[in-house]
């Protein structure tokens, strides 16, 4: 993403404030708070208002290189720096890799359609359109995997005796077998 104004901040923040500290403002701030997580992002957003009411002319004169130079003013935009990965084809590199962990935590089927339904949300607002996820989930149910009127978190979760990490992989392994399957 283009980060446009929020690395404009960063400079300001380090260069000017002098309040950008080395191993990040959250340890930091955290650090110095006494590990009040309110107080800490209070500070925070103390700077955050701060840098709001700085003049163009004063952010101009701030010293700072070429490049850094280059995003002031450019506003922050949601246009992707790579091409997006379908939603399907994240479930198939979430089973690739073979760490739920590492992508949501405590493996529960919750978190998992919450990862799903946040990962939709981010093409959505991308304005990009996942048709490939709902042929998915139409074939879920056509298939017999998921009854009619039942979310496969429900019926996984029941065919694996409610074992969570059990039931995210059944999806896993179903979505690589719908991406298996000739053109839907």
């Amino acid at each position: 993403m283009d980060e446009g104004q929020d690395q404009l901040f960063d400079l300001w923040l380090d260069k000017v404030k002098k309040a950008w500290p080395a191993e990040g403002w959250a340890e930091a701030y955290l650090r110095e708070c006494d590990g009040d997580h309110t107080r800490a992002v209070r500070k925070y957003l103390d700077y955050v208002a701060e840098f709001r009411s700085v003049s163009p002319e004063q952010l101009a004169a701030m010293p700072m290189s070429t490049g850094e130079r280059n995003c002031l003013g450019r506003s922050p935009t949601l246009r992707p720096t790579q091409p997006p990965v379908s939603t399907v084809d994240e479930l198939l590199e979430i089973r690739r890799v073979g760490r739920i962990l590492m992508y949501i935590g405590e493996a529960t089927v919750e978190r998992m359609a919450g990862y799903i339904d946040g990962y939709r949300l981010c093409l959505s607002l991308a304005g990009l359109k996942d048709e490939e996820y709902l042929r998915f989930e139409r074939w879920l149910q056509d298939s017999g995997r998921v009854p009619p009127g039942h979310s496969w978190e429900d019926a996984f979760l029941q065919a694996d005796h409610g074992d969570h990490e059990a039931a995210i992989y059944r999806l896993l392994d179903c979505a690589a077998e719908f991406r298996s399957l000739p053109s839907l």
